[in-house]
């Protein structure tokens, strides 16, 4: 029987570089919404769990941290189970409008500080929406070098590409990614520190290639090196993942991983921006006629470019995987199991916030020009979304409340 752990890729055997340094088993959480306490609460659930530090970026979120018992609650089966076995840390520079403001609870004789440490880290996870990454790494690039690894949870595509054009330009000095996806169905709380668990799941995850361009002389071409070998850091992250049984944690291959993630991306970018589009929950898609046709029709073009993707030539059965009828199955199960909930991209439509369209059908138009394929229907989708998104959050931002006088 094999493990999660022995489901490798010929290209994601974990083998560390025995000359690194040791590891620092601290492994610190950056996003702190359901995905990432359920990951913190996981961990420190461990025996012999790792030190785990959770990164907080406002005053106010770590307030409420001390404010709910400075714990995470996990409910499951109807009990809730606590761990407090966690150390927080500011992640950014907290900025006082007034040199006299102090922030309550915070000083250089308690545990923390308004000022985020220094020190290297060297496994990280990262949940934030994706629209919010690159700033969040921002503010700890300073403690990110070539020997950390950078565990990144996204189900959409082209936030790696994203962080090395603005995070981590130099290849030379650039963490090791690790890409993953949770299938768990999570639900928060009106507590912040408070989750459900309202379906376990699994976590997929695959090493990003780092890739290297060297060229030894001026009159030479530049040669391009993809590298799949695991770092220490890396290795030791995935590891930790791996032992922990509520992610049920599958290491996959680079190919097959994306045809894993192209699937999810498929139907984040049809579900989401129909459920804008028609300002529903998720099951009324499925009994909606119009809804059906504009899903089939925008499926097509989906369909055809990620077919025509060259790194993806080489999947057997490629046509098939990503044809619209198998792409369609998979799309209504999904929603047929979520019910009558709202998608992410609705709810942050509706709160007035960006949303990771960018990482879902903002990827598909980018890889659709480089293919040579016209998807004006993606293009619409995309352009209704961040316009009801920039609508609603001009609506929220200008609204004067004012008292009835009947």
């Amino acid at each position: 029987m094999k493990t999660p752990m022995s489901k490798f890729g010929k290209d994601s055997k974990i083998q560390p570089d025995s000359k690194q340094e040791p590891v620092n088993r601290t492994i610190h959480v950056l996003g702190l919404g359901a995905a990432g306490k359920y990951i913190a609460h996981s961990l420190a659930s461990l025996p012999f769990a790792p030190p785990i530090t959770l990164l907080m970026h406002r005053p106010l979120m770590m307030q409420q941290w001390h404010d709910e018992g400075a714990a995470i609650h996990v409910i499951r089966g109807g009990e809730i189970k606590t761990q407090s076995n966690f150390h927080i840390e500011s992640s950014a520079h907290f900025i006082r409008e007034d040199p006299r403001q102090r922030f309550p609870g915070f000083g250089p004789k308690l545990e923390h500080s308004s000022e985020p440490p220094n020190y290297p880290i060297d496994a990280l996870i990262v949940t934030t929406e994706a629209y919010r990454t690159v700033s969040a790494l921002m503010a700890i690039r300073h403690r990110l070098g070539r020997g950390s690894a950078i565990f990144i949870l996204n189900n959409g595509l082209g936030l790696a590409e994203r962080l090395n054009e603005k995070v981590f330009p130099d290849s030379n000095t650039r963490p090791t990614y690790i890409l993953g996806n949770m299938s768990h169905k999570l639900e928060s709380t009106e507590r912040h520190f408070t989750l459900i668990e309202r379906n376990p799941g699994r976590l997929e995850c695959s090493k990003f290639p780092q890739v290297s361009m060297t060229r030894k002389a001026s009159y030479a071409p530049t040669l391009t090196r993809k590298d799949f070998s695991w770092t220490a850091p890396a290795s030791y992250l995935v590891g930790t993942l791996a032992r922990t049984p509520e992610f049920r944690t599958v290491t996959l291959g680079h190919k097959s991983f994306y045809q894993s993630q192209f699937q999810n991306l498929a139907a984040g970018a049809v579900i989401g921006p129909l459920s804008v589009a028609f300002d529903c929950t998720n099951d009324l898609l499925l009994y909606n006629y119009s809804a059906s046709q504009a899903m089939k029709l925008l499926l097509r073009e989906i369909s055809l470019v990620i077919r025509s993707l060259p790194e993806l030539q080489s999947l057997p059965d490629l046509n098939e995987t990503f044809g619209v009828k198998r792409l369609e199955a998979i799309i209504v199960s999904k929603l047929a199991k979520s019910g009558r909930n709202l998608s992410a991209m609705l709810q942050s439509t509706r709160a007035g916030n960006r949303t990771n369209i960018d990482y879902y059908n903002g990827y598909i138009e980018r890889r659709a020009k480089e293919v040579g394929i016209d998807t004006p229907r993606n293009q619409m989708m995309l352009l209704l979304v961040k316009g009801k998104s920039a609508a609603k959050s001009r609506e929220l931002n200008s609204y004067i409340p004012f008292e009835e006088d009947y």
